[in-house]
């Protein structure tokens, strides 16, 4: 059965990995494929939809899709910091078209993100019989594999992964933009053996899936995504899909050391050698130096020390610094 034999609902693509892997510069690259539906926005719709509001009706489903989620922008909601703004997106349109179809009583046994996607097509006039995959990127989408096939059994599954250092590096960087006082130091190491783990077993072919190394992708850009296109059977055409966009228009990236670019950048593949002291590098390969190898991250410090664990990691505060240490303890 080709791919537009399957019904609309059925053509999903996830994109799961870590905050700061990649997961938004592998959306934006696939952004302007005219075989593609991407989404602009995370909508966390396994890991909150389904989980937080799992037994909540379809009005309220809907209201945290429109009005709370990162995906809110699109219709009625005010960007965050560092949000992206969506010039002249037609907000009020798409929210009709999307209440309209979430309510229609002829929709009440459809996926409600099928239809936020199919809402999303309509609104710009794309036709749903040449759209092969529709993509939704969530990060935490790591965390929800078998709900995903469940429903969504024909769905393709696309997990990035990064050296956890240079994702260490980019969550301090964050923090001392934003300064927040959330960091967390043991939510960086474990959710990226999350996200690990998940990728050792699609490679070992124990779960359906194509894993982008971030490192590769930004090294060998033309070739990651030729073998991305052929896993999505799609036309690889390196004049799109090398080029980043959000809704077709250029994308300059979301660097947490806000740095822009016009296309794919390595720079930041090495920054973090020259950003983490040997404490911070040993944080993290304390805790994921046994998964590091199978992704080409080769450990750098020899041995652990005690003070590798000890020493607080820039930007953490006093109730975060303990709160990772017992979550440490209780991982060992």
């Amino acid at each position: 059965m080709s791919i537009l034999q399957l019904p609309f609902d059925q053509r999903a693509c996830f994109i799961a990995g870590q905050a700061k892997s990649g997961t938004t510069l592998l959306a934006s690259l696939l952004d302007g494929h005219p075989e593609l539906l991407v989404f602009p926005q995370e909508t966390a719709y396994f890991p909150t939809v389904l989980t937080k509001f799992r037994d909540a009706d379809r009005r309220t489903q809907f209201e945290y899709l429109t009005q709370q989620s990162f995906a809110r922008v699109l219709f009625r909601g005010e960007p965050r910091w560092r949000e992206h703004t969506y010039e002249k997106f037609p907000q009020q349109k798409f929210l009709e078209t999307f209440e309209r179809a979430a309510f229609d009583p002829q929709n009440s046994d459809r996926d409600l993100l099928a239809l936020m996607m199919e809402s999303y097509a309509r609104t710009f006039d794309i036709p749903t019989d040449r759209i092969k995959r529709w993509i939704e990127k969530t990060p935490a989408n790591r965390n929800c594999t078998l709900s995903i096939f469940a429903r969504f059994p024909e769905a393709k599954f696309l997990v990035t992964v990064r050296d956890p250092r240079a994702i260490l590096a980019a969550q301090i960087a964050l923090e001392k933009t934003r300064q927040l006082g959330t960091f967390s130091a043991y939510y960086v190491i474990a959710h990226w053996r999350v996200a690990a783990d998940l990728a050792r077993l699609i490679n070992a072919r124990e779960l359906q899936g194509f894993v982008v190394n971030y490192e590769e992708l930004v090294g060998e850009p033309a070739v990651v995504m030729q073998r991305v296109c052929d896993y999505l059977e799609i036309k690889f055409d390196p004049d799109i899909v090398l080029n980043p966009t959000k809704i077709g228009q250029p994308w300059s990236g979301n660097s947490a050391a806000s740095v822009s670019f016009s296309r794919i950048s390595a720079e930041p593949v090495t920054r973090w050698e020259r950003e983490l002291s040997d404490e911070e590098i040993g944080w993290v390969e304390w805790h994921c130096a046994d998964l590091m190898p199978q992704f080409g991250y080769a450990p750098r410090l020899s041995r652990r020390s005690l003070a590798h664990w000890a020493k607080p990691i820039r930007g953490e505060r006093a109730k975060e610094y303990f709160k990772s240490r017992a979550y440490s303890l209780l991982r060992r």
